[in-house]
């Protein structure tokens, strides 16, 4: 009788600690960040732009006025999309944005052609693109890439007139960025872009034969947002 009371104390007494164990509080593991959702956001930055206008020419050479229009300036806007995110990690979705812009350049002289100058207007540009990420919890690094749309203006200005090339135009559009959700619905942005819109092409006002005027852009720009997650 003796010999089975303490077996039976023995292996209460060693079963007990481990039931308190099993009993106390464990700790709670965090819920890694989940990026699939609707979301909205505001954005601005600073865009700087390449552009040469070419004046028009004889039909048998180049241009024979050229000068650099450069635009430049800041800009804000808005933009919504759409997050997937699959495979633990891996984040796709589909983006637009739109931004109004106040990206001049001075009135640079035409080289050679005292009086004559040049000058461009960036008034607003947007784009509709895709991206890609790899999720590190709350922390997204992207690529993404697709069309953009800019209105765009350029003028070559000489005494007793001037010449306008202006119109909205289409591109391209590929940059990289990091997001970070500040908390479950907020998530801030640093993004670059580069988009180029192509050249565009404008018959001058002359009644004799000449090569159209000539308008090209492309622009790099930085910028920082905040949207909110659905």
């Amino acid at each position: 009788m003796r010999a089975l009371k303490f077996t039976l104390l023995s292996s209460l007494a060693i079963a007990t600690p481990a039931l308190a164990a099993d009993l106390s509080p464990q700790p709670i593991q965090p819920v890694a960040y989940d990026w699939s959702g609707i979301y909205v956001g505001a954005q601005a930055g600073y865009v700087w732009g390449n552009s040469t206008y070419d004046g028009a020419g004889s039909p048998a050479g180049p241009p024979f006025i050229s000068t650099s229009v450069d635009p430049n300036g800041g800009f804000g806007g808005a933009y919504v999309g759409y997050n997937y995110q699959f495979g633990g990690n891996y984040v796709v979705g589909v983006e637009a944005d739109v931004n109004f812009a106040d990206a001049k350049s001075d009135n640079n002289a035409f080289p050679g052609f005292p009086g004559v100058s040049g000058s461009s207007d960036l008034k607003w540009f947007g784009s509709t693109r895709l991206r890609a990420g790899y999720a590190f919890d709350r922390f997204l690094p992207f690529v993404t890439g697709g069309v953009a749309f800019a209105r765009y203006s350029g003028a070559s200005n000489f005494p007793g007139g001037s010449s306008e090339i202006s119109g909205t135009r289409a591109g391209w559009t590929i940059g990289a960025g990091l997001e970070y959700a500040m908390t479950d619905n907020l998530i801030g942005r640093v993004e670059y872009r580069y988009s180029d819109y192509g050249r565009e092409s404008v018959s001058p006002p002359f009644s004799f034969p000449t090569q159209a005027a000539r308008l090209d852009l492309n622009t790099n720009d930085v910028r920082v947002g905040l949207s909110y997650k659905f």
